[in-house]
């Protein structure tokens, strides 16, 4: 009792200088999926969710989950998703959000926690991992060149939806799936993020940190609670978390309801949980007008860019990314995930640390990008430097196998420094049509206007 009454003071007594300290702004990283995106994923995969566990009905334990819930989702900081928020009947200690909205609290953080600070941070926590778009930004960076693809792909539709798209490419909502395990960078802004939510609505955000650290200490530093296996420990929470406080305004943390030990009794008295048991293309999307000399604009998210006439566009207008592809480039068999043997990707790469550096930013560009395709190698160990309508671009060349006849495929990525980050564009052709195709690269990279 004394140590938490110090940390109060101490606390209370840093917010009269620490006011005028600047909060750091946690911005989303990059990402390929548009927001509604976001929400239309999160409906499919709560689909799946439900069929695998179970979920509460309606009534005083959801009901007041939903209340405190709402109560975060309603800062100006949640953004606009439509968030949805319901108990899952399961002792393990572990929460979790799937892209959009949906957040799942196990009754286990409940019979776990100490109060409703505690139960309250990881409610803030779950809201921050959505409102920042940590799934769909796991997944874009770690697939830079197939979720492009993929966004385009089967020119345009899955009967799976966006989930059955991404299961082809194998995301899923596995324990260790892109969409549900995140890094200690994503970990330590959904801690900061929410810290600053859980102030605003009268919650002490040192209690999130606590719960966390309390639960941690208990793993022993061994597999500990399902809550770890998907977030990943960043740190020294308490510390950071404390400092976070110092920033923001003085505010009188008494918020709680008084029925946290009601919920509880209630969460205890539940019975044992019952486990319940536990995707083709479209017609191409309609096409830009042609222009007088044959080619068609594409209109992305700050560029545009001409392509053949006879190509598709294979994405949606005013969308970060774009492939361009004659229809035989396009291959996909069966339910497999399209893959372009012949076309151009034209994307945007934000490094989230937010210390764009052209040349470093492309070394890992292009480590990514190998990482994702074992028989990918770079022909030159340098950067090629060049200039591209006054702005520098850097060029690398790189080999893999070809989707369309088995051979060599030739892939040469191009980047440029745009609104603090990088466009990128990946030119896709096996290496026999290299020659006959070359024309059309380059006119498509010289058309490229970025705004």
């Amino acid at each position: 009792m004394i140590t938490r009454l110090l940390t109060v003071t101490l606390l209370c007594g840093a917010i009269l200088w620490g006011q005028a300290a600047k909060l750091k702004e946690i911005k989303p990283g990059m990402n390929f999926f548009k927001p509604d995106q976001d929400i239309q994923m999160g409906r499919e995969y709560s689909q799946q969710i439900e069929k695998e566990v179970e979920v509460l009905p309606t009534g005083p334990l959801t009901e007041y989950i939903a209340s405190l819930g709402q109560k975060i989702a309603s800062q100006p900081q949640a953004g606009k998703f439509p968030f949805t928020f319901k108990v899952v009947n399961d002792p393990t200690i572990n929460a979790f959000a799937l892209p959009g909205g949906p957040v799942y609290i196990n009754t286990g953080i409940l019979l776990n926690a100490d109060n409703e600070g505690q139960l309250m941070g990881v409610i803030a926590h779950e809201v921050s991992h959505i409102t920042l778009r940590h799934s769909t930004n796991q997944v874009s960076r770690s697939m830079m060149i197939q979720i492009p693809a993929m966004l385009a792909g089967a020119y345009g539709q899955s009967k799976g939806g966006l989930s059955g798209m991404l299961a082809q490419l194998g995301v899923g909502l596995g324990a260790n799936g892109l969409l549900m395990k995140f890094s200690r960078g994503a970990e330590q802004q959904a801690d900061l993020l929410g810290a600053r939510m859980m102030a605003q609505v009268g919650y002490n955000p040192i209690e999130m940190a606590r719960f966390f650290e309390t639960l941690e200490a208990q793993s022993g530093g061994k597999s500990g609670p399902s809550f770890f296996s998907s977030h990943p420990n960043p740190g020294n929470r308490s510390k950071y978390v404390s400092e976070e406080v110092t920033l923001l305004p003085q505010r009188d943390f008494s918020a709680d309801t008084g029925k946290f030990q009601r919920m509880k009794q209630l969460a205890k008295a539940l019975p044992e949980p019952k486990k319940k048991m536990g995707q083709g293309g479209g017609q191409p999307p309609a096409q830009p007008p042609q222009n007088p000399d044959g080619s068609r604009t594409w209109k992305g998210d700050g560029f545009k860019i001409n392509y053949p006439g006879a190509w598709l566009g294979l994405g949606e207008p005013n969308a970060p990314t774009v492939t361009l592809a004659p229809r035989e480039g396009v291959r996909q068999e069966n339910n497999s995930a399209p893959q372009i043997g012949l076309g151009v990707i034209v994307a945007r790469y934000e490094d989230d640390d937010s210390r764009f550096n052209h040349r470093e930013d492309t070394l890992r560009l292009v480590q990514q990008i190998q990482q994702q395709n074992a028989s990918m190698s770079r022909t030159q160990p340098q950067l090629d430097q060049h200039q591209l309508n006054g702005r520098n671009v850097f060029v690398v060349r790189l080999t893999s196998k070809s989707p369309l006849d088995g051979g060599n495929e030739v892939d040469t990525l191009v980047t440029m420094e745009h609104r603090g980050g990088m466009m990128y564009l990946v030119f896709i052709a096996p290496e026999r049509q290299m020659q006959s195709v070359q024309r059309d690269f380059d006119n498509i990279l010289n058309s490229l206007v970025l705004q």
